[in-house]
């Protein structure tokens, strides 16, 4: 009986033993702490100044979720709730108020109806129809939400050289000519399945209605209100857009002047927002203003085809144009434009749009900057600026950047391999971050600002809410 007991009790103290080992591990993985940054929900006072949080006719939820490394903050307005996708357009949407609420007034009151109402009638809806179902079958534009990090690899930096890849780019119908790449600009996007395709004719409905307005004098008229109102002709707030849509409607078909529509406001230059706004958009239509800004990319960009086709993309605004050309002007790289309208051809949204923009906003702001001397690089999604002696600034306008998978993954790039390195942060970075940049060789300088860029709360590290 011993001879039989004696492998049983083997067999249970290596059971036993091999029981510990387990409970010894997880013990020890609980005890570990998490690789990676899940992405926060702040409150909004530690991402912007008190002053931006509540004011006249405006307050600010408290609750702000960071996605794609952007603060998302709602405003509560008179008008209707307002999503500002960054720290820069809160920024922006809270400066137009003023203006959106005098207009509100002018719009519903008496003298304004008598004096244009009628005109807002008619002609609107005549030439409405047109413009809203010029296609029965016209399928809606596709979705484009930010997706700045997590989009799988697809090579950027090739230029179309042969006949075909030309032809392609200049007639193709279909796909993506200009496909996204790992990288600080796309990581906020759905998955590619996620993607609506647009058909061929989804562009003409726009394009009638920009023809028919450009038959009724309706640009001109929009852009002499809002340079007497001193705001973006182009801007994407839905309730300013709206007013500037009806005011310059009822321009047009009342044969009205700017100055005879807003005189109800009295005193338009006492509520002109202060934002940086380039006259050319006010003063020029789209189609000079593309000739113009052609005639200027064209000093950095080689390929005339691919800046014709850039300054049709209609993530960039005109605005948009001005503030790229004007930090090209100040950084004069010596190679790497092609470059840049290449990652910009992939931008589909309006955030990854101000992405690129901002990016070269921070480079051409860099008092380190060999302006004239360095090149504009594209990495994956990335924008850097390679200076003569070979080292790397790496802009990223970013409100809050946590260590994912995706980071971690970009930042591990061969293209990342040199010396002299340093990421330029718009915003806040977690703990993670400045560690693993630290750990690969990175400097990195949080809260660079460019002029103009909107202030933020502080340098201290913010704390999720529970």
């Amino acid at each position: 009986m011993p001879m039989l007991r004696r492998p049983f009790l083997i067999a249970v103290l290596c059971r036993a033993a091999a029981l510990a080992c387990l409970w010894a591990a997880a013990t020890a993985h609980a005890g570990e702490a998490p690789r990676y940054d899940e992405e926060p929900v702040l409150e909004a006072a530690t991402l912007v100044p008190p002053e931006r949080l509540s004011g006249p006719g405006f307050t600010v939820d408290s609750h702000v979720e960071i996605r794609g490394y952007m603060a998302h903050f709602t405003l509560d307005t008179p008008a209707g709730p307002l999503q500002a996708q960054s720290v820069e357009i809160l920024a922006e949407r809270e400066d137009e108020l003023p203006v959106l609420f005098a207009l509100d007034r002018l719009t519903r009151s008496e003298a304004f109806t008598r004096t244009a109402g009628g005109t807002l009638g008619g002609t609107a809806r005549a030439v409405g129809n047109v413009v809203l179902h010029p296609i029965e079958t016209l399928r809606g534009l596709p979705a484009g939400v930010a997706r700045f990090f997590a989009a799988p690899f697809v090579k950027l930096g090739r230029q179309a050289q042969s006949l075909s890849d030309r032809v392609a780019r200049e007639w193709g119908t279909a796909g993506e000519k200009y496909p996204a790449a790992d990288g600080p600009m796309t990581d906020a996007r759905p998955a590619r399945g996620e993607r609506r395709e647009r058909a061929w004719y989804g562009g003409a409905g726009a394009e009638a209605g920009r023809e028919l307005k450009r038959q009724v004098e309706y640009g001109q008229a929009k852009r002499e209100i809002a340079r007497q109102l001193g705001v973006d002709p182009y801007t994407s707030n839905p309730y300013l857009h709206d007013q500037l849509d009806r005011l310059a409607w009822a321009g047009v078909g009342g044969r009205l002047s700017a100055g005879a529509l807003l005189g109800g406001i009295g005193g338009t230059a006492a509520i002109a927002t202060t934002m940086q706004i380039d006259t050319a958009v006010w003063s020029l239509d789209g189609d000079a203003l593309r000739a113009r800004n052609e005639e200027r990319f064209g000093a950095w960009c080689a390929d005339d085809l691919l800046v014709r086709q850039f300054l049709r993309r209609g993530a960039f605004t005109p605005t948009f144009h001005g503030r790229m050309l004007e930090s090209l002007a100040a950084l004069r790289p010596v190679a790497g434009g092609d470059a840049l309208l290449e990652l910009a051809m992939t931008a589909r949204s309006e955030l990854e749009a101000r992405f690129v923009v901002n990016a070269l906003r921070l480079l051409a702001a860099d008092p380190t900057i060999d302006a004239g001397r360095g090149r504009l690089l594209t990495i994956g999604a990335g924008l850097a600026w390679q200076r003569a002696d070979g080292s790397l600034l790496l802009p990223l306008p970013v409100d809050y950047l946590s260590w994912t998978p995706e980071v971690e993954t970009f930042f591990d790039r061969p293209d990342f391999r040199v010396r002299d390195k340093t990421v330029l942060i718009a915003g806040q970075a977690t703990p993670r971050v400045r560690r693993g940049l630290t750990e690969r060789g990175w400097g990195l300088e949080l809260f660079v600002r460019w002029p103009g860029a909107p202030q933020r709360a502080s340098e201290s590290e913010p704390a999720p809410l529970d």
